[in-house]
């Protein structure tokens, strides 16, 4: 009996290989695959292209696929080039070229500079059944570009439409909460920035927050609108490096707001070196300070008062890789608190050890990963 079982299984797996199709390419943050995969992917898309070529899902996901491939690889991006010219000719004055060239050049796939002319197109034609991708976009679109009022409102729709990850909110929550009335949030990527705006748009909380995106300040019209925002004068770029600029965009913004001043614990090293010696950890953030204090006492009171752990035991519904992975970071960020609580409250040690191995285990990190963050709480 057992034997014909496996047989089974086996004849299924076969089956599976040669039932290979094109599935929805999802974002890294929401689903990571190899380099092999997005290859194969691209292969199976271009040829629904070739079937329909006014399949807009088809030419999406046939880009997302070739630029992903080399992405991952860290390879040139040719074939992502290839894709969108190719789309130019099939699909023109359509959403999901405009949406698609918006992204290329940003990324700069030989399609010229004019980003705005694109995206405006797009938003003409937004579509009904919007998915997290076109969220995104748009958020960071209209934010980049100092929109600040279609933001919110594309914001607000997009936590309306209860795509977006939980884990994600529920973790940005838990940063904006340990943060101080009218502070400065600074951090960048997609899942550190985007879920903040959500969270104050469409929950209305943590408004007194500003949120500031790093890579954003390269573009001329997010610096005016933020230091608009902020009330405070914008350093003049006098040439010289972009990493020397944005330091100065930072340290102005430090210099008015001291220690309202947070950087996530997501953000990159080399962003915050500058302000290394004067930055304390609080728990899922670094505040500012040029007084030394007992941060630990403050991570001890958002741990127990102010964030919302127990979301980390179980999940009721699949979640995003990032999201997953920011479960595991509270076991990185919080593991320093094991030892006080071991001596002096060991019901605190043991809630506390106990979400964050949920949050470890909980998550799609091979084992070997899992260990190695599992062996810092003991």
């Amino acid at each position: 009996m057992k034997r014909l079982l496996l047989i089974a299984v086996l004849n299924l797996q076969a089956f599976g290989i040669m039932a290979q199709k094109a599935v929805r390419i999802e974002s890294p943050i929401v689903s990571e695959k190899d380099s092999s995969w997005y290859k194969e992917q691209k292969d199976l898309w271009k040829a629904e292209t070739q079937k329909d070529p006014t399949d807009e899902t088809a030419w999406r996901n046939y880009y997302k696929a070739a630029r992903y491939m080399s992405w991952w690889n860290n390879q040139n991006d040719t074939t992502a080039r290839q894709v969108i010219r190719e789309m130019s000719q099939a699909i023109p004055n359509t959403y999901t070229y405009n949406l698609c060239a918006l992204t290329a050049i940003k990324l700069g796939h030989g399609i010229g500079t004019d980003g705005d002319k694109y995206a405006e197109a797009a938003l003409a034609m937004l579509p009904d059944d919007m998915q997290y991708d076109d969220y995104n976009e748009w958020v960071c679109y209209l934010a980049m570009k100092g929109k600040e009022q279609r933001m919110k409102q594309m914001a607000r729709r997009y936590y309306e439409s209860g795509l977006y990850s939980e884990a994600v909110l529920r973790y940005s929550y838990n940063e904006l909460a340990g943060m101080t009335e009218g502070s400065i949030y600074i951090a960048n990527g997609d899942a550190a920035i985007i879920p903040k705006w959500l969270i104050q748009e469409g929950m209305g909380l943590c408004k007194d927050k500003t949120i500031v995106c790093t890579s954003f300040l390269a573009v001329k019209e997010y610096r005016e609108w933020l230091f608009g925002k902020l009330g405070i004068e914008m350093p003049e770029y006098t040439g010289g490096s972009y990493d020397d600029y944005e330091q100065a965009l930072l340290q102005a913004i430090i210099d008015e707001f001291g220690s309202k001043v947070y950087f996530s614990a997501t953000t990159f090293p080399e962003t915050m070196k500058p302000w290394k010696s004067n930055l304390y950890n609080e728990g899922l953030l670094l505040k500012y300070s040029q007084v030394p204090y007992d941060n630990l006492d403050v991570k001890r009171r958002n741990v127990e008062e102010r964030y919302m752990l127990e979301y980390l035991l179980v999940s009721f519904r699949p979640e995003w890789t990032a999201g997953q992975r920011l479960s595991a970071n509270y076991a990185v960020l919080l593991a320093d608190l094991l030892p006080y609580y071991a001596k002096h409250d060991r019901k605190r040690h043991e809630w506390l050890m106990r979400l964050l191995v949920s949050g470890v285990n909980n998550t799609s990190l091979d084992e070997e990963r899992k260990q190695a963050i599992l062996k810092e709480l003991k």
